[in-house]
């Protein structure tokens, strides 16, 4: 396989290249002779990596599974996805952990890591799955796991090897019981910024790294980086929604946990922005039908990168930033060596943009299972025409062309 005429980063700089693929790998950068599909007037990224998805097998295959959620990966230009616990059952014992990776092997259609789940009492299965991460949900999500008290997390974070990814769902479940009964509803920030602090006091206490996923306010994140070992996620529609701007409009379909917040507190957060370590699309699908009865969760892998293009045509951020915290730092966080970025011997996972593409988004047009989206309507500029999934033509123009087999990543 030879990609003509690519335009992509090589060494910090912009090159226009072929790249010469071979045995699913990239084999060469240079001019070559024969067939080949042609880049030319696309941008080439590296294919990106959703650390961060709840793909809903099992247990909940009505509103996702794992191979609807991974076509809706790679036509949104991920090759690779990292998926939640918080399945039916929860994947928090060895033997739901080997069962999700025999769901996923038949199912998926790009590459997929699991991430382990914990509970208050499931220590000895942490230390048998032997998972390269671990989830703590600090405050209650979707699903059944929960930890909230300090001797069960001290357990987990002294426990569980210092150098591997501890993720987090900070929100204290202690603070909002409280607040609700004080009347006080919205899972306030307080709720967020404790649970941070909580967890980075006792991060450091133990020194081992910690993840905190999609933060949502600027005082979080800096709270979070006090400790060095900490690493930030933050999620989309917390950088481009808002409770002011787009709680009426989304109406019963608004909610999220951790939830939308003032427009004041979005526009602090892009204050944020070189914080930020990775970015995770928290794809939570839910049907409609569950979204008007109160689920919380935005489906989104079809719409990530689409945002930060169009941020990127109006001058907010540069392809680097994307690029780095789209695909290169979850590779390294999450020691997926051969992916990335574009580069000789890595996998030829590659996402071909149109930067100046303009186009309205339809829910009508994805192959996520729940059938809408928080952004219909929307007009954006940047979109995915061409992935590449380990030197296959995966997709093109919204269609997924083929069938391919997916690896389990995360060992």
């Amino acid at each position: 396989m030879i990609l003509k005429n690519a335009k992509f980063y090589l060494g910090g700089h912009i090159a226009e290249k072929d790249i010469k693929i071979e045995g699913g790998k990239i084999s060469a950068f240079g001019h070559f002779s024969g067939e080949g599909i042609d880049a030319k007037g696309l941008f080439a990224l590296p294919g990106l990596i959703d650390p961060h998805v709840h793909l809903r097998d099992p247990g909940l295959t009505h509103k996702e599974d794992f191979c609807s959620g991974t076509r809706a990966a790679l036509c949104g230009g991920f090759t690779t996805v990292l998926d939640m616990p918080n399945t039916k059952p929860s994947t928090t014992t060895l033997a739901a952990l080997k069962e999700k990776r025999k769901i996923a092997a038949q199912k998926a259609v790009c590459d997929y890591g699991i991430h382990f789940g914990a509970t208050k009492e499931n220590f000895a299965e942490v230390k048998a799955a032997k998972s390269p991460t671990l989830k703590l949900y600090m405050g209650k999500s979707t699903g059944e796991v929960l930890v909230d008290d300090i001797a069960s997390i001290w357990k987990h974070f002294d426990g569980f090897p210092h150098e591997k990814p501890l993720l987090l769902h900070a929100e204290d479940e202690e603070t909002l019981n409280s607040l609700e009964k004080l009347g006080i509803k919205g899972r306030a920030t307080i709720a967020e910024k404790i649970a941070v602090e909580k967890a980075r006091l006792i991060a450091a206490q133990v020194n081992r790294l910690v993840y905190f996923a999609h933060l949502s306010t600027a005082e979080s994140i800096h709270m979070a980086k006090l400790w060095e070992k900490s690493l930030v996620e933050v999620s989309p529609h917390h950088l481009f929604l808002s409770s002011d701007k787009d709680g009426k409009r989304l109406k019963e379909f608004y909610r999220v946990n951790p939830p939308l917040r003032s427009e004041a507190e979005r526009r602090r957060l892009w204050g944020s922005l070189y914080e930020i370590d990775t970015i995770g699309s928290d794809h939570a699908p839910h049907t409609p039908e569950e979204k008007k009865k109160g689920a919380a969760g935005f489906p989104g892998l079809e719409t990530s990168l689409s945002l930060f293009l169009d941020a990127h045509n109006k001058g907010l951020l540069a392809l680097p930033w994307i690029i780095f915290r789209m695909a290169e730092n979850p590779a390294r966080i999450f020691n997926l060596h051969s992916k990335g970025r574009i580069g000789i011997g890595y996998d030829a996972d590659i996402t071909l943009v149109d930067l100046k593409k303009e186009w309205k988004v339809s829910a009508d047009d994805f192959q996520s299972k729940c059938g809408w989206t928080p952004y219909e309507g929307m007009k954006l500029r940047g979109k995915v025409k061409k992935v590449l999934f380990r030197g296959v033509l995966a997709v093109e123009d919204g269609a997924v062309l083929a069938e391919t087999k997916g690896r389990e990543v995360l060992l």
